[in-house]
């Protein structure tokens, strides 16, 4: 029989954190690139419902995303519509996100975002009573050539990032640009992952890279050890983890002998001594 997954209380805790207003999809991907996991989207679910934690969606919407494609946004994208979606319509906030990230969103995808992840700006539609329209004694007036400071086709944003460029992310993970083109994760990539290939390669399925010192911007192959997820998660489960980065490696060490007692007490139930 197979041992029961324990899950400690920060992965509970991050767990209600990302839930409310975001699809099973979402969480189950933000939730295996926090941890370092490889979990389905039906055990996130079920562990979800086993700590009652509640997305907020209505059935309704969840129906139209089970007919919707792949996510189109990143998890730093997600967050900052969250945080200017508010009294900005859908016109504005296609090209304040495609300004922000060099991206070419439509206004008709932003609208269907907002929709299936039931995040509204709190416009209504209307113009309040006394409300100026801007063009106001412009009637037959036309700007032809555009304003200074429009965007042509072809020109990059204004804060558009040059490969090699660098910034921390919301996990305190050195992130850095790899490429200009494709969709945000694989422009954008943890820095530690690019510097530990490049001296050994891609990382197998199944494995992780730690920080002995706990220190996620700490990046030298010194500090960085490759183990496994099943490692990496009795490292949290036992707490074996330090600051020292001698102390980790114990720990380390730990979870292989801890591994090869439990492989020997299960061939003795295999193959019984006579």
């Amino acid at each position: 029989m197979m041992p029961k997954k324990i899950y400690t209380k920060e992965m509970i805790d991050y767990l209600k954190e990302i839930t409310p207003g975001r699809f099973n999809e979402e969480v189950t991907e933000m939730f295996n690139q926090k941890f370092n996991m490889h979990l389905t989207e039906n055990k996130i679910k079920s562990l979800r419902s086993n700590y009652k934690i509640r997305s907020g969606i209505s059935a309704s919407l969840r129906g139209v995303k089970a007919n919707q494609g792949k996510r189109i946004f990143s998890d730093e994208q997600d967050r900052f519509i969250r945080k200017n979606v508010k009294g900005k319509s859908n016109k504005d906030l296609a090209e304040l996100i495609n300004q922000t990230f060099g991206l070419q969103m439509t206004t008709a995808q932003i609208k269907g975002w907002k929709a299936n992840h039931a995040v509204g700006s709190g416009l209504t539609g209307y113009f309040s009573k006394g409300h100026v329209p801007i063009n106001k004694g412009t009637i037959g007036m036309f700007n032809v050539g555009g304003n200074k400071t429009s965007f042509k086709k072809g020109q990059p944003a204004r804060n558009h990032k040059l490969v090699g460029s660098e910034r921390i992310d919301r996990d305190g993970y050195v992130i850095v640009k790899v490429q200009d083109d494709g969709p945000w994760h694989k422009r954008w990539r943890p820095k530690h992952k690019v510097e530990w290939e490049k001296l050994h390669g891609k990382i197998p399925k199944g494995y992780v890279l730690i920080f002995l010192d706990g220190n996620k911007q700490n990046i030298t192959m010194e500090n960085l050890k490759l183990v496994t997820q099943a490692q990496n998660l009795q490292l949290n489960r036992k707490q074996w983890r330090s600051e020292v980065p001698e102390a980790t490696i114990a720990g380390v060490n730990m979870t292989q002998i801890q591994a090869k007692v439990t492989k020997y007490k299960k061939s003795l139930h295999q193959f019984p001594l006579v």
